[in-house]
């Protein structure tokens, strides 16, 4: 039987800034603080992600009937303007969250399945079958096109097959990865490398930082576990791969229930615009938390 105990609850802080420098004069910040009830009418919720008083949950509640096969998305309820075809500017941009990631039970190997911070079409709309190891990103054997069109950083937690087939190339079950218009990651890095600090260690914060440089095209993400840093990087020419204003946000997905198994992601996010070009720092007031409640997979 399930267990039904709540994992701790634990804070997330994001920062999301893009800088699009003097031409366009132009920067933008996000602040959602999840201690203000007025904070979710800033955020688009689509499948099962849902708000609390004082949490943003991604997939069902353990109190809910069922909770397999769960997909949920929080995002900014407003267009992010990327890049601009009349100009042929693009925005810099960095984004800093922290999380927690905390499993119901500490004994199993694997909690199925992660979570995704994304870059996608506006309005953000979950594909058809994208459960499970697809985390509501993409259906598992297609890539993205169209309004489909995605680049994500995963956070997975679980190492998905499907049918026996490899349309998930994942490297382990405990990873961070960059995807773009793929589940198949184009860079990875296996995050249980250093003893005790890997993506469900429990009680230890985890602070990723992404990054976006216009002149470089380089993605990079920093994830730092404990004293543990993980890095994955790619290079990649966001117009070639996203609308001009693209919808930004949080994604994650369960599968087949086996076990009761939990993550959680604590937030805080920001999302308000700013007419300056100068950077608007992290908003560090309130708790809040956004949640998913996640099933072994196969």
């Amino acid at each position: 039987m399930a267990s039904r105990r709540r994992p701790t609850s634990l804070v997330f802080l994001v920062l999301l800034y893009l800088y699009h420098g003097p031409r366009w004069a132009f920067s933008l910040s996000f602040n959602l603080n999840f201690s203000d009830p007025s904070a979710a009418s800033s955020i688009a919720f689509t499948g099962d992600a849902f708000p609390t008083p004082s949490t943003l949950e991604l997939t069902k509640d353990t109190r809910m009937s069922n909770i397999q096969y769960s997909v949920g998305r929080a995002s900014y309820a407003q267009k992010v303007p990327l890049w601009s075809n009349a100009t042929g500017e693009m925005a810099s941009f960095t984004t800093t969250f922290s999380f927690r990631i905390t499993p119901d039970n500490l004994s199993l190997l694997y909690t199925g399945d992660g979570m995704a911070f994304f870059l996608g079409h506006f309005p953000s709309v979950i594909p058809r079958e994208s459960d499970g190891g697809s985390l509501g990103l993409l259906p598992a054997s297609t890539n993205g096109t169209g309004d489909t069109r995605i680049v994500a950083v995963e956070f997975d937690t679980y190492p998905n097959t499907l049918g026996g087939s490899s349309y998930y190339t994942d490297i382990n079950g405990n990873h961070i990865g960059i995807d773009i218009n793929s589940l198949n990651s184009t860079a990875s890095t296996d995050t249980t490398t250093w003893p005790g600090k890997n993506l469900t260690s429990p009680n230890v914060m985890k602070t990723a930082t992404v990054r976006y440089h216009n002149d470089s095209k380089m993605l990079a993400v920093d994830l730092v576990i404990g004293d543990a840093l993980y890095q994955v990087n790619a290079t990649v020419d966001l117009s070639r791969y996203l609308p001009e204003e693209v919808a930004i946000g949080f994604s994650a997905a369960t599968g087949i229930q086996q076990q009761q198994q939990a993550q959680k992601v604590g937030t805080n996010p920001t999302f308000q615009p700013n007419s300056s070009a100068s950077f608007v720092g992290l908003c560090g007031g309130g708790t809040g938390m956004a949640a998913t409640k996640e099933k072994k997979s196969k």
